[in-house]
C-alpha cells in the first residue's frame, strides 16, 4: 500500500470508512416479515429469474444478520408474479401486497441507461425510501457481480437506504478531496486508466486528473464500510462512531448531520427494544402471490345528510367519471349503497365494453335518506367481493362516506382479516374521524374532499384509484382538473397539452351546476368541438366529450361561457392513456410525509414526475392545498436540492408546507405543467450501488471494462410540453390552537454550501433558506470559518466570524453568493472550513449548514506516488488548480457495463519505472535550466 502526503494533506478517494408507503413489513422476533419483491409485468416469463431472486435473498438474510451485530434477517419474504405469468400449483393469491407498494422491484428502464441497482430515496435522514430497483439483467448477469459486489451484499446495501435512511458514503461525481486527519486505510491504487492501457494520475502533479479512478485491493484490513462499496469481500460492517469520517463531503455527512451510517441505522424504530440473538437458522420462508385482475367494489354512502351541499350529484358526478374513465378493462366493479343499513346495488360486473361501464354508472344512487352505518356498507361490500371466487383476498374497497358513526370499529378486525384493501374517500368535514384507520389498516389510499366545488376534489378522489399492477399503458392519466365560480355571461378559458406518450382514451369531462354552458374545444389542428359533440347528461349536469382515436399532440384550448343568469360552478377534467405499451407516459406521483401531524411538526409535499424510471427535471410544480378553514393555498415544490428538497434534479419535487389554519383534513392536489425545450430526461445520480473500476490484485491492478458510455447530458432527451394533475391524498392535522399558530418554524438547514478559491479570495455559494423552513426571507446570516472541521461542526459559536455587512439574505430558494476575502491567507497546503446558520426575525436559528471545504495544492515539480483510499472517508473533494490550483476531480461513471471478461492486467512494476523515468527526465530540465540561467546572470554582472 502506498500514500502520498502533500504538505501533511492526504489525497484521498471518497470512502467512508468507519408518503404511498412501502408494503407493510413487520419486524417479529428480529425477522422482517411480508417483504415483497414485485416482477414487473412487462418482464417474460423466466423461471431462473425466480431463482436468482432466492439465491440474492438468501445470501443478503445471512449478510444482513451479520452486519448488524445478529440483530435482524429475512424471514418472509413475497414474491410478486405479473398477471402475464402463468399460474402454477404452488402459487397464492396476493392479499394487500401489490407492484406499485413492492420494497422491491425488478423491471426494465424503457430506455438504456444502465444495470445500476438504486433505491429511490426523497425523504430526510432516517426516513424510509419508496422502493428499491434491479433490473432483470442485474438478477441474471452473473459478470455484472464483479462490477458491482454480490447480489445479497447489493441488496443490503439498498436495504439500509430503503428501511434506516441512510445515504451513500461515496460521490461518484466528485472522488477526491483534501484531508487533513489520517484515518484507517482502505488499501488500493490511484490510476488512470484508457484504452486498455493504466498509468499513474497526472505524474507531473502527483494530482486526481479527470481519468484518475481508485482501484481497490480486493483483501483489505479495514471492514467497512457496506455504504460505501459492497465489491469487497473484507467489507462487512457499516461505520460507527469510531470509523466514521465526518469530513467526507458525501450525502450520509450531507443529510444525516455528519452522524456515522450504524449511529442512524441502531437508533431507528426497528432497533428499539431489539436485542443480538442467536438465531439457529437465517433461511427466509419464499411465498409465490400471482397477480390477478382486478375486482373493486364501490361502497357509497347515502345517508340523508348525503342530500346536502349537492353531495349525492356530485358523488354520481365523480363515480360516474371513474366508471367510465379511470376503471382498467377485464376489471370486476360492483356497487353497494349504506345510510343505516347496506343494499348490493349491483353484483361484480366485468368491465369488458362501454355499455357495461355505462350501465354501472346509471345505476349509481340517486337517493340520500337515513343514518350512516360503515360496518354494514363494508360487509356488503365483502359480500359482493366474494362473487368471483368466494375470496376478499387482494380485492379492493372504494368506501365514501360523509357521516360520522360512532361504531366504525366494531368491524376493524373482520377488516383486517379480510385480505382486502379499504381506499377512504372523507366528504365534507364531518366524516367519521375514524375512516382512515380502515385504509391504514389495509394499505389503502386515503382522500377527502371539501364541499368547495371550483377545487374539485371529490373528481380527483375517485381519478387517483389507478390499479397498482404496475402496467402504465392500462392506467388513466388525469392531464388536467380545474374549476372556477364564473359570473353570468362569463368565461372559463383554459389550454391543456397532450404530448406524445399519451393520447389514447382521451376524454374531456365538463360539470355544471345550475344550466348547461356553452362549450368549446379546439384540437392543435385546430378542429373545433361545440356542445352537439359532447355526450348530455342533463340530469347529473355533466357533458363528456371522448376523442376517437389517438388524439392529436399539442395544445387543446378549451373555453366555456356561463350562460346562467347568476353564477355557477364550473370544472373541467381531461384523462387520457398510453398508447404504446412499450412507451411508458409521463406521470405524477404525489405524496406526503406523514398522513396525520401534530403542529408545529411541518408537513412536506413530495411530487415525483418520471417517465418510466427516468426522472423528469426543468417542470413547473405546484401544489394545491385545501385546509380545514379558509382559502386554498398554492405552494411551488422545487427541485433544488435546498429546504425539504434532498437531491438536486432528481425529479422529485419537494417542499415545507406550514401555512396551517384549523384542526381536521387537509387536502392536497399537485399540478405539473412542462414546456417544451425545458422539461427534459435525466438519469437517477443518487442512492445506488457503486460501480468498481477494478481491483488490485496481488501487486497487480485488474480493471474491470467500463461501463459502455451513456450520454448523460440531460439536454439531449428532451420532452414536449405536458400537463398533469394527481392528488396526493388528506392529512389530519390537530394540536392548531384556536387562536392560530404561532411563529414555530426556524429557517431550513442550508444543505448544499459550496466553497471554491477564486483569485485571492474564496467565494461561497449556497441556497437561501426562508424564515420559516424554505418559505419568506430570513432576517441575517452567521457564516464562521476554521481550519479545523471539528471546531466548526463541534464549537460553532467560538469559531472566526466572517464579516457578513451588505449580505443580505435574498427569498428563500434563490442561489447566495459571498466572496470572503478578510483575515484569510491563501498558501500551498491552505484548507479552510466553512459553515452558515440562518436566523429569522424572531431570532430562531437553523440548524448548522453542511461544512464546506476550500483547499489550495499547488502543483508538485516532482511526481507523487500512487494514494490510497481511507475507508473511513467517501473521497470527494474541493481540491483546488489551474495553472497554480488544481480543481477536484469530477470522474463522472457511466451507466452501463459491459462484459468484463476482456480485463486487461497491468503490472505496477512498470508502471512505477515508467514514473522513475520521468522523474529523472524532469530533473535534469530542470537542473539545466538552472545551470544555464544562472551562467547567463553571472556574465551581466558589473565588475567591482
Amino acid at each position: 500500500m502506498t500514500s502520498v502526503k502533500i504538505f501533511l494533506l492526504t489525497l484521498v478517494s471518497l470512502v467512508c470508512i468507519c408518503a404511498v408507503s412501502c408494503s407493510d413489513v413487520k419486524l417479529v422476533n428480529n425477522g422482517y416479515e411480508n417483504v415483497v419483491i414485485a416482477i414487473n409485468p412487462g418482464i417474460p416469463e423466466d423461471p431462473m429469474l425466480i431463482t436468482k431472486i432466492q439465491e440474492m435473498v438468501r445470501s443478503a438474510s445471512n449478510f444482513l444478520y451479520k452486519a448488524t451485530k445478529h440483530r435482524v434477517y429475512f424471514r418472509d419474504v413475497k414474491i410478486l408474479l405479473p398477471i402475464t405469468w402463468n399460474s402454477q400449483p404452488n402459487y397464492q393469491r396476493p392479499s394487500t401486497q401489490s407492484y406499485e407498494k413492492a420494497n422491491v422491484i425488478i423491471a426494465n428502464p424503457h430506455t438504456q441507461y444502465g444495470d445500476d441497482p438504486y433505491t429511490l430515496q426523497y425523504g430526510q435522514c432516517g426516513d424510509k425510501g419508496r422502493y428499491i430497483h434491479f433490473t432483470q439483467n442485474f438478477m441474471l448477469d452473473d459478470s455484472l457481480i464483479q462490477l458491482y459486489g454480490e447480489r445479497g451484499r447489493v441488496l443490503v446495501h439498498e436495504w439500509a437506504h430503503l428501511r434506516w435512511g441512510v445515504f451513500d458514503e461515496y460521490n461518484d461525481l466528485v472522488p477526491f478531496y483534501a484531508v487533513g486527519n489520517t484515518y484507517e486505510e482502505i488499501k488500493g491504487l490511484k490510476v488512470s486508466c484508457s484504452g486498455g492501457t493504466c498509468g499513474a494520475c497526472d505524474p507531473s502533479t502527483g494530482l486526481p486528473d479527470t481519468d484518475c479512478n481508485f482501484f481497490p485491493d480486493q483483501n483489505q484490513v479495514t471492514s467497512t464500510s457496506i455504504m460505501y462499496t459492497t465489491g469487497l469481500p473484507g467489507v462487512v460492517d457499516f461505520c460507527d462512531n469510531k470509523t466514521h469520517n465526518r469530513e467526507a463531503p458525501n450525502m450520509q455527512n450531507k443529510m444525516c448531520d455528519e452522524r456515522s451510517t450504524w449511529d442512524v441505522i441502531s437508533k431507528s424504530d426497528d432497533f428499539k427494544n431489539n436485542h443480538p440473538t442467536n438465531i439457529t437458522s437465517l433461511e427466509p420462508k419464499f411465498t409465490f402471490l400471482h397477480v390477478k385482475d382486478r375486482v373493486l367494489c364501490l361502497v357509497l354512502d347515502t345517508s340523508g345528510s348525503m342530500g346536502s351541499e349537492n353531495r349525492i350529484q356530485r358523488l354520481q358526478q365523480a363515480a360516474g367519471i371513474f366508471l367510465l374513465q379511470i376503471i382498467e378493462d377485464q376489471s370486476y366493479v360492483g356497487i353497494v349503497g349504506f345510510h343505516s343499513y347496506a343494499k348490493v346495488i349491483h353484483e361484480l360486473t366485468l368491465i369488458e365494453s362501454e355499455d357495461a361501464r355505462k350501465k354501472l354508472k346509471n345505476l349509481l344512487p340517486k337517493i340520500s335518506s337515513g343514518g350512516t352505518n360503515i360496518c354494514e356498507g363494508v360487509r356488503a361490500g365483502f359480500q359482493v367481493l366474494r362473487g368471483d371466487d368466494g375470496s376478499t383476498n387482494g380485492d379492493e374497497i372504494v368506501l365514501l362516506t360523509d357521516g360520522e358513526d360512532s361504531g366504525i370499529s366494531r368491524c376493524f378486525s373482520e377488516v383486517e382479516q379480510s385480505g382486502a384493501v379499504i381506499h377512504t374517500i372523507a366528504l365534507g368535514p364531518k366524516a367519521a374521524k375514524e375512516l382512515e384507520q380502515l385504509s391504514s389498516k389495509t394499505g389503502g389510499l386515503q382522500y377527502a374532499a371539501t364541499d368547495k366545488l371550483d377545487e374539485n376534489g371529490l373528481v380527483d378522489a375517485f381519478t387517483g384509484l389507478v390499479s397498482g399492477n404496475g402496467n402504465m399503458s392500462q392506467q388513466s392519466i388525469q392531464l388536467e382538473s380545474s374549476g372556477k365560480s364564473i359570473a353570468s355571461n362569463d368565461w372559463f378559458n383554459g389550454t391543456v397539452f397532450i404530448d406524445k406518450s399519451v393520447g389514447k382514451n382521451t376524454s374531456f369531462v365538463i360539470t355544471w351546476g345550475i344550466d348547461t354552458p356553452e362549450m368549446f374545444i379546439r384540437d392543435p389542428k385546430g378542429k373545433l368541438y361545440r356542445n352537439g359533440n359532447f355526450e348530455m347528461d342533463r340530469v347529473l349536469f355533466t357533458a363528456r366529450l371522448p376523442i376517437p382515436g389517438l388524439a392529436q399532440s399539442g395544445a387543446w384550448m378549451y373555453s366555456i361561457q356561463n350562460g346562467a343568469g347568476k353564477p355557477q360552478v364550473v370544472t373541467i377534467t381531461v384523462t387520457s392513456r398510453a398508447p404504446d405499451e412499450n412507451v411508458p407516459p409521463v406521470t405524477v406521483n404525489a405524496h406526503l410525509n406523514q398522513d396525520t401531524t401534530s403542529y408545529p411538526k411541518p408537513l412536506i409535499i413530495f411530487a415525483e414526475v418520471s417517465q418510466g424510471f427516468l426522472p423528469v427535471v426543468g417542470a413547473k410544480v405546484t401544489a394545491t392545498v385545501e385546509r380545514a378553514k379558509g382559502q386554498p393555498v398554492n405552494l411551488e415544490l422545487l427541485d433544488n436540492g435546498g429546504g425539504a428538497d434532498a437531491v438536486r434534479n432528481d425529479g422529485v419535487y419537494s417542499r415545507y408546507f406550514t401555512e396551517f389554519l384549523g384542526n381536521g383534513r387537509y387536502t392536497i392536489k399537485v399540478s405539473v405543467q412542462g414546456k417544451d425545450g425545458i422539461v427534459r430526461l435525466t438519469t437517477r445520480k443518487q442512492s445506488h450501488a457503486m460501480y468498481i473500476p477494478g481491483y488490485v490484485q496481488n501487486g497487480q491492478i485488474h480493471p474491470n471494462p467500463p461501463k459502455p458510455p451513456v450520454d448523460r447530458n440531460d439536454s439531449q432527451i428532451q420532452l414536449g410540453s405536458f400537463n398533469r394533475v394527481k392528488t396526493a391524498g388528506s392529512c389530519v392535522v390537530s394540536q392548531i390552537h384556536p387562536g392560530g399558530p404561532s411563529d414555530m418554524f426556524p429557517p431550513s438547514k442550508i444543505k448544499d454550501l459550496r466553497a471554491a478559491i477564486v483569485g485571492d479570495a474564496i467565494q461561497l455559494k449556497w441556497t437561501a433558506p426562508g424564515d420559516d423552513l424554505d418559505q419568506g426571507t430570513a432576517s441575517f446570516y452567521e457564516i464562521k470559518l476554521s481550519k479545523s472541521f471539528a471546531q466548526l461542526r463541534d464549537d460553532f459559536p467560538n469559531a472566526q466570524s466572517v464579516s457578513t455587512t451588505g449580505l443580505k439574505p435574498k427569498v428563500a430558494n434563490s442561489e447566495e453568493s459571498f466572496t470572503v476575502s478578510e483575515n484569510i491567507e491563501l498558501k500551498n497546503g491552505t484548507v479552510i472550513y466553512f459553515a452558515i446558520r440562518a436566523f429569522d426575525k424572531g431570532n430562531q436559528s437553523s440548524a448548522l449548514s453542511n461544512i464546506a471545504q476550500a483547499a489550495l495544492i499547488l502543483a508538485s515539480p516532482t511526481p507523487t506516488l500512487l494514494p490510497t483510499q481511507s475507508s473511513q472517508t467517501t473521497q470527494s473533494s474541493q481540491t483546488t488548480q489551474s495553472s497554480q490550483t488544481t480543481q477536484s476531480s469530477q470522474a463522472t461513471q457511466s451507466f452501463q457495463p459491459t462484459q468484463p471478461h476482456n480485463s486487461v492486467v497491468i503490472n505496477i512494476s512498470e508502471i512505477l519505472v515508467i514514473v522513475g523515468i520521468v522523474v529523472i527526465v524532469v530533473s535534469l530540465i530542470i537542473s539545466i535550466t538552472v545551470c544555464v540561467v544562472t551562467k547567463k546572470r553571472q556574465g551581466r554582472v558589473s565588475p567591482s
